[in-house]
């Protein structure tokens, strides 16, 4: 299983994260986030990938790096679909990986990273808006 989440009118998922703060590091960042988002500490990470989106639109180009790791989470779930404590607009998934194709997800190809975990570390996808 996956946990992604959604905003409240948002059609696609994405991956659980955020920003990373002046000097954190990125798996520091990413045990912060989960934690303000959801309250969950006992979690282990594994680093996957870089995934490098490069949005091209009329007023603007934007090059954007996400560093997405593996998490492993220690203890029990005990519900499929819950907010966000921190923002009532954001909501969680858990998703069985076998049924990932049926959900879009944003960046893409990010779900190459998630069905061969391991085996890609590096996706580039080009987004013309």
């Amino acid at each position: 299983m996956i946990l992604l989440f959604r905003g409240n009118n948002s059609k696609f998922y994405m991956l659980p994260g955020g920003k990373v703060k002046e000097l954190e590091k990125s798996s520091a960042a990413i045990k912060r986030e989960i934690e303000e988002e959801i309250g969950w500490k006992n979690i282990e990470f594994d680093f996957l990938g870089v995934s490098e989106e490069i949005v091209k639109s009329k007023d603007e180009n934007i090059h954007q790096l996400t560093l997405t790791y593996k998490g492993t989470y220690n203890d029990i779930v005990s519900k499929e679909k819950f907010e966000s404590i921190e923002s009532d607009w954001i909501n969680f998934q858990w998703i069985k990986i076998a049924e990932l194709d049926k959900y879009e997800i944003h960046p893409t190809k990010i779900k190459d990273f998630i069905k061969n975990s391991g085996k890609i570390n590096h996706i580039v996808e080009e987004i013309i808006e």
